[in-house]
């Protein structure tokens, strides 16, 4: 599988087999599936995290290069890939602030609203497959666009809704959701483009368990729906989806966007990335809860797919993990239909 480059953007989008109107409104399962592959670590300020962007890209075409995965096969599209440029300075340049890498981390963010936007338009499922979580930036932005009202399922260790000024690190990744709900000042609005804010309300939180204390602030004063690890493990993993979904639905959203951090799952089921955090999603659970969220049928139509550092887990193991559940959200099953 080739990767095209951004300059099928500049030529508008290219015909899917399927019409939007041909499938259900959950897109996961059943759409043309189109690879957005964002190699962005600026985010993050920490190398190797880049890698697994194009690495989702390729283990992905592999695994389903096989006969009784064809009709998955079929469904995949050519990956396209965003630029994510890097100052020659950057390594001198870290730790900084938030402003250090914005004009990089923009062209990116733009790039890849426009492209998940035409995906979208184009009845496609947009995928972006990071890179560091602050692609979300522009995947949520380009997916706002395109929708009357969008919801939000946040996967993920952290809430990412930090700001400048609560930020430990200081690090971008850390703040794209704040930033899709219109937190932080006029430089980080400014990287959603012409994006509405989502809506406090229009956002679920699943498996949040590092909650720095800015962030803790921000869930409380803006009422978001959220279950910490503790409570959702509590709850049932499923139970817990449910409710979320519930939410949702209840909401009234035209469309959902999900993102999906792998440092969500335990430390012990995947080591390459860069935010370990013990008390994870098990392998079967994060199975289980994407199997029903491909049986939903609410209007999931983008997916984030973020955070593989393969430099960190030498044994190649995490790239595994991270494809075989990528390929499990996009439909794969066990038994051959």
């Amino acid at each position: 599988m080739t990767i095209e480059t951004d300059e099928r953007m500049a030529h508008g989008p290219q015909s899917s087999a399927l019409s939007p109107q041909s499938f259900s409104q959950n897109w996961l399962a059943v759409a043309p599936i189109r690879p957005l592959v964002t190699p962005l670590w600026l985010g993050a300020e920490r190398t190797g995290v880049e890698a697994g962007a194009a690495t989702l890209a390729r283990l992905l075409g592999v695994r389903w290069d096989r006969p009784d995965r064809a009709a998955l096969t079929a469904r995949l599209r050519e990956p396209v890939l965003i630029p994510a440029p890097v100052p020659d300075d950057a390594a001198n340049r870290l730790g900084r602030g938030w402003r250090t890498f914005l004009p990089e981390i923009g062209i990116t963010t733009v790039a890849l609203a426009a492209a998940v936007r035409e995906a979208i338009t184009a009845g496609e499922l947009a995928v972006a497959l990071g890179g560091d979580h602050a692609v979300a930036i522009g995947s949520i932005a380009g997916a706002a666009a395109s929708a009357e009202r969008l919801g939000l399922l946040w996967i993920d260790t952290h809430p990412d809704l930090n700001t400048p000024e609560t930020s430990p690190s200081g690090h971008v990744h850390g703040m794209p959701l704040a930033i899709a709900l219109g937190g932080g000042p006029s430089e980080l609005a400014a990287m959603r483009g012409d994006a509405p804010p989502v809506r406090a309300e229009d956002v679920c939180l699943l498996g949040v368990r590092d909650i720095d204390a800015g962030e803790g602030r921000f869930i409380a004063e803006r009422g978001i729906w959220a279950l910490t690890m503790e409570e959702w493990t509590d709850r049932g993993i499923l139970p817990g989806l449910h409710d979320a979904l519930d939410h949702l639905t209840a909401r009234g959203v035209d469309a959902v966007h999900l993102s999906f951090d792998l440092d969500v799952l335990d430390p012990t089921v995947l080591s390459g990335t860069g935010t370990r955090y013990p008390g994870g999603l098990t392998m079967r659970e994060a199975s289980q809860l994407l199997r029903h969220l491909g049986a939903w049928d609410g209007p999931i139509r983008s997916l984030d797919w973020v955070e593989l550092n393969p430099t960190l887990d030498p044994t190649s193991t995490s790239e595994d993990v991270a494809t075989q559940l990528l390929a499990t959200a996009l439909g794969e099953r066990m038994r051959a239909s």
